[in-house]
Order: structure tokens, then sequence, then C-alpha cells
């Protein structure tokens, strides 16, 4: 008895294509997607067919009563109402995909200035040169000029960046220092700057994944902080 009731569960969260002729629904093609309303585009959590039902009948009475089941006029609205959606969703995509290029060539530009020890405010001259270059050699694909202006380069936005691939990197060389099989810690003295003392913290440790040994910095401590 548990096994089948199992079994019906597990049916009624497999979206049937029957539901986009009976409720208007439609599923989207990604991996955890629920089930969207053609008409309204409203979702529902819960993959079942009652459910499904449950928001057609109750919130789409109107469109049931101007297009029945079965008709040809219902069949030319919700081919209508597919096209309608997959033209808005193949635009969102493609904004996305835009949007996740520019700023994953912020990101790069906010590596190569932090691995320099440059200002965040150079970004801003950076995507300057960028622009001289493209214009120079592109000038007819106003395409690259486009995206190039598109890249957010603003130094505030480059500090926040900044943090995200401090977080990122300390937690990759975690990662690494968990599986290695041994590690040592070094310390060093160094001055910054404005000639402050500070204390450097470095760990060598064999690379499992890469099988090298390799040495990362871990920290900086400011002397005071361990005076005592």
């Amino acid at each position: 008895m548990l096994s089948k009731k199992r079994k019906i569960d597990s049916e009624n969260k497999k979206f049937m294509n029957k539901w986009n002729e009976l409720y208007c629904f439609v599923l989207p093609e990604r991996v955890g997607a629920i089930p969207v309303c053609l008409i309204c585009n409203s979702t529902v959590a819960i993959i079942k067919s009652g459910n499904l039902k449950r928001h057609y009948e109750n919130t789409h009475k109107d469109f049931h009563t101007k297009f029945p089941p079965g008709s040809e006029v219902r069949k030319n609205k919700l081919h209508a109402c597919m096209l309608s959606y997959k033209n808005s969703t193949t635009t969102l995509i493609r904004c996305m995909s835009e949007q996740e290029k520019s700023t994953k060539a912020a990101l790069r530009v906010c590596w190569v200035l932090n691995k320099h020890q440059k200002p965040f405010s150079d970004s801003e001259i950076v995507k300057e040169c960028m622009l001289e270059v493209v214009t120079a050699l592109f000038q007819e694909n106003k395409k690259i000029v486009t995206s190039i202006q598109d890249i957010p380069l603003l130094a505030r936005s480059n500090t926040r960046r900044a943090e995200m691939l401090a977080a990122e990197n300390k937690k990759s060389l975690f990662e690494l220092l968990h599986k290695s099989p041994c590690y040592c810690i070094a310390l060093d003295e160094s001055c910054d700057l404005v000639d402050s003392e500070q204390m450097s913290i470095f760990v060598r440790f064999f690379d499992i994944e890469n099988k090298v040994f390799r040495e990362e910095l871990l920290g900086k401590e400011k002397k005071c902080n361990f005076s005592h």
C-alpha cells in the first residue's frame, strides 16, 4: 500500500504534456523549474494536477468560457500564448547572459588591479583605454563598443567585487588545506606603504589536486596586535 502511494506521488510530481491544453501551464526547461501559467505568468510551487487545476478554475473562469477545451479557438490562443512566453523568456535569458558576461569581465579587471596593487579608481581609466582600442580596431562593430560600455567598473562596485574575490579565494584555499596531508605555517615581519610594521602569515602545503607544493599568503596583522 505504501509503495503504491509513493508511486502515485511520484507520478503527480511529473509534469504531463496534457496539462498544457487542460490548464494552460508550461514547465520551463531548467533544473528545479516549477509550472508557469501561460495566461497570467503565475507559478505553482508543487507539480500536481490538483494544484494546476485549482489555479485554472479559480483564476481563469472567463478564459474557460471564451476558449472551450478542444475548440480551435482555444488551440490558436494557446499557441499565441506559448509564442509570447518563449519570446519573453528568450529575451530574458539573452539579457541575463549579457549581464553575466559583463560582470565576469568586471571581476577580471578587478582581479588584475588587485594583483598589481592598483587603486580601484584606475578601473575607469582601464575602461576608457579599452574603448579607445576597440574604437580604433573595430570602429564599424558597434556591438563590441556597446559591450565594453556596459561593463560596470565604478570604484565603489569594485570594492564589493574585491571582497567577493577575497572570500572565494579564501574558501578555495581552505578547501585545499583541508585535503592536504601536511602543511606548515611561516611568519615574516614586513612594512606596509606607510612604513608600519606588520606580520605576514604564510602557509606552505601540498596541493593534492595538482600534485605540487604551494606557498600562499594567509593574512597580515599589525605588529601592535601581538605586542602583548
